[in-house]
């Protein structure tokens, strides 16, 4: 039996995806002759305004960027990290 010919999970698939749904919302809407991204900005816009914090958070990750992602390294038992270094003298 030969095998499957399905494409691979990964980056071409994801790649795919990214380029249909790119296509997809570059194509005017046939009722207002608009972009379909921008309706979708729009309704994201409109939907912060009526207090939607999820909306409000993405605007703000789109505009402002993430904020930075806090990072804490702890060693044994919450104390200092260690560092060893092995083979190198003094």
């Amino acid at each position: 039996m030969a095998a499957s010919k399905r494409p691979s999970p990964g980056r071409k698939s994801d790649k795919e995806w990214r380029d249909a749904i790119r296509i997809a919302v570059n194509e005017r809407d046939e009722g207002t002759k608009t972009k379909k991204l921008r309706l979708l900005a729009d309704k994201l816009v409109a939907a912060g305004l009526e207090g939607d914090m999820q909306a409000i958070k993405e605007i703000g990750d789109r505009l402002d960027g993430r904020p930075a992602q806090a990072v804490q390294h702890q060693g044994n038992e919450g104390g200092p990290v260690e560092l060893i270094f092995r083979g190198v003298s003094e």
